[in-house]
């Protein structure tokens, strides 16, 4: 099992390291690329929701978000139901970014799985499908 661990923290790094690289000067870093994707379908999100979809705490969610903004990439505005609460959405801009960020993740998942058939590729993805499951229960605790 140690193994399975180290070779996944590895990998975490090394695609973030992929990433900064890839989209350097964009604006965009690993650490907010997760923010531009789960906002890709259009739908507007609350600061609350993004962190709970993520997997982060609200502090990490504002600044990354005010990075974001910052870029142009998304807006921030109240929301219209309750001016308590802020919601987010992409620019034009974000939706053009989005298509960066996707483009870098596609080429980072070609290079690691250089020489690694279809099938296999196939069983990585529903024991990491499992695994994301697992931790997520876990987690929500």
């Amino acid at each position: 099992m140690r193994s399975i661990n180290r070779h996944v923290s590895l990998l975490f790094r090394m695609g973030e390291r992929f990433l900064n690289r890839r989209l350097a000067g964009s604006g965009i870093s690993s650490g907010t690329a997760p923010l531009l994707l789960e906002l890709r379908d259009g739908a507007e999100r609350s600061p609350a929701a993004l962190a709970a979809a993520i997997g982060v705490d609200k502090a990490y969610i504002t600044r990354s978000l005010q990075s974001l903004k910052h870029s142009g990439y998304v807006e921030i505005v109240p929301d219209l139901e309750d001016g308590r609460s802020l919601t987010v959405s992409l620019t034009r801009e974000g939706q053009a970014a989005v298509a960066k960020v996707e483009e870098a993740m596609r080429a980072w998942i070609a290079i690691v799985s250089q020489g690694v058939s279809q099938a296999d590729l196939d069983i990585v993805s529903a024991v990491f499908d499992q695994f994301y499951a697992n931790s997520k229960q876990y987690c929500s605790r």
